[in-house]
């Protein structure tokens, strides 16, 4: 099967090396904005409690991006599209993005990330950034080594080079290009990943096959080493689309050999992955329904020689349901993704959103599980929780999450909306204390309200004032009952212009 791809891989580049010296027709498009936030209790700790060591205080800062989307025509149905990002930083940062040190240390959550080893938010554009400044410090040795978290901002990183050729049955891209987006948006990162990818229309009918390469482990264990200790992905998808409604399954496998290292020791273990990811839209009249569910199993490890073996099994579903009244909507949203049960040693079912890098896209409120914020913030509420649980609230997991919300769009320039959201944890975490297992204090992450209001200056250019205030539920209490938490609120607002 590989030979096959890096064939179509080498096809594809002899087109792009025969592009004649002009082409005949360049387009630009692109986004610009600049957000500004103010959280009062990022930690949600007591900030009269200083029984305990903790960050606390309220934080402020503004945060920008500017992206350029560059689209050659060479020909009639060929194209070579680029695509960078510049100074997305917070204002005021000087340090350079997806920097991490080496020797960095990995958190205890390590294992979770079979797909992306080593661990950085530079595997994809859209990752957050960390805003603490460099961390290190001193083993044993006396060696200075890097803390695991090290983000720093590049003032321009190119992310995107791909051809697509428009073929007469069917479209190919090839190189690396926009992944991580199928049905809806509630796993979507719009991530970007080399791969080369068939789309086949047939009426009504398109059929996907995808191969990516999301790790080159000859880099890592070295050229005649373990050869093998990559990470490849396979995608078949089947969409229809109707005039009012559509639906489509995508099943993709994901074999990883990173932790791979050698035959022979007993750390040594190969990681498979298979997931069916269905969804559906619909169109009747005034009603939109939307909906995307998925299940993965397969083997989180499985050792060369010695070790104990353990399984994955992961659920997903969400459903969204939006009533439009002209110039008033409103809708509901409800979403489950499951949880790790500590009683089954032998078998992970949670953390599968954080290892497939899916669901940054998905921002259904302001402060809970939205990227923008943590990404401005340089990390997620965090309480008293375990240190690898900040990485779950940029990537739901475990969680039941229900909304209401309302708007309204008094004219065409104006839209306000006012939300509720609520979510508890199926399985309640809990971490080892003396060897022992010590569940959390609670299963509540909260109840955040959320006003939003969008003003559109000009077709490409609007302006956007959003204010949220959290309730912070008893999970972040971690497993310290005595805990003083306290309730969280924030304001932004954003500029942004599109060309």
């Amino acid at each position: 099967m590989r030979k096959f791809w890096i064939v179509l891989i080498a096809l594809g580049l002899i087109a792009a090396f025969s592009m004649p010296a002009s082409a005949a027709d360049v387009k630009f498009s692109g986004s610009y904005y600049v957000q500004g936030w103010y959280s009062h209790n990022h930690s949600l700790i007591d900030q009269d409690d200083t029984s305990t060591e903790g960050l606390r205080g309220a934080t402020s800062l503004f945060h920008q991006r500017l992206r350029v989307e560059t689209q050659f025509k060479v020909a009639e149905g060929l194209f070579l599209t680029t695509r960078f990002d510049a100074l997305e930083r917070n204002w005021g940062d000087r340090r350079e993005r997806n920097a991490v040190a080496t020797n960095t240390v990995l958190p205890p959550t390590a294992a979770y990330y079979p797909y992306n080893t080593p661990r950085t938010a530079g595997n994809l554009e859209t990752a957050s950034r960390r805003a603490d400044h460099t961390y290190t410090t001193t083993n044993a040795q006396g060696t200075t080594v890097g803390f695991y978290g090290t983000q720093e901002q590049a003032n321009i990183e190119f992310e995107r080079a791909y051809i697509t050729a428009n073929l007469p049955f069917g479209q190919l891209n090839v190189g690396y290009f926009n992944d991580i987006a199928w049905g809806t948006m509630w796993l979507d990162t719009w991530g970007t990943r080399p791969a080369v990818s068939l789309a086949i229309p047939v009426g009504p009918w398109t059929f996907v096959a995808k191969y990516k390469m999301n790790l080159e482990g000859n880099m890592y264990n070295g050229i005649g080493g373990i050869n093998s200790s990559d990470a490849d992905i396979y995608d078949v998808a089947v969409k229809y689309a109707a005039k009012t409604w559509e639906a489509g399954v995508l099943f993709e496998y994901g074999d990883s050999r990173a932790n791979k290292t050698s035959d022979r020791l007993p750390t040594s273990f190969a990681t498979t992955l298979y997931t069916a990811l269905p969804y559906f839209k619909a169109t009747f009249g005034p009603l939109y329904l939307e909906g995307e569910g998925s299940y993965a199993f397969g083997t989180q490890k499985e050792f060369d020689t010695g070790g104990t073996d353990v399984d994955w099994e992961w659920w997903s579903a969400y459903l969204h349901a939006k009533y439009d009244l002209k110039p008033m909507y409103f809708g509901a949203i409800a979403a489950y993704m499951s949880g790790d049960d500590p009683a089954s040693q032998d078998k992970v079912e949670g953390n599968l959103a954080m290892s497939l890098v899916a669901g940054q896209a998905f921002k259904p409120a302001l402060l809970l599980w939205n990227d923008d914020y943590y990404t401005a913030m340089g990390g997620g509420l965090a309480g008293r929780t375990a240190a690898g649980d900040t990485v779950r609230y940029q990537f739901m997991d475990n969680v039941w999450f229900f909304q209401g919300y309302v708007g309204v769009k008094p004219t065409p320039k104006w839209d306000v909306v006012f939300k509720v959201s609520y979510a508890f944890a199926p399985e309640k975490p809990g971490v080892f204390v003396n060897n022992k297992y010590v569940e959390y204090e609670d299963d509540v992450y909260g109840t955040e309200f959320d006003l939003v209001a969008t003003y559109k200056i000009f077709d490409n250019l609007s302006y956007m004032v959003g204010a949220a205030y959290l309730m912070t539920g008893d999970y972040f209490k971690g497993i310290n009952g005595n805990a003083n938490l306290e309730d969280n609120y924030m304001l932004m607002h954003q500029l942004t212009l599109t060309f």
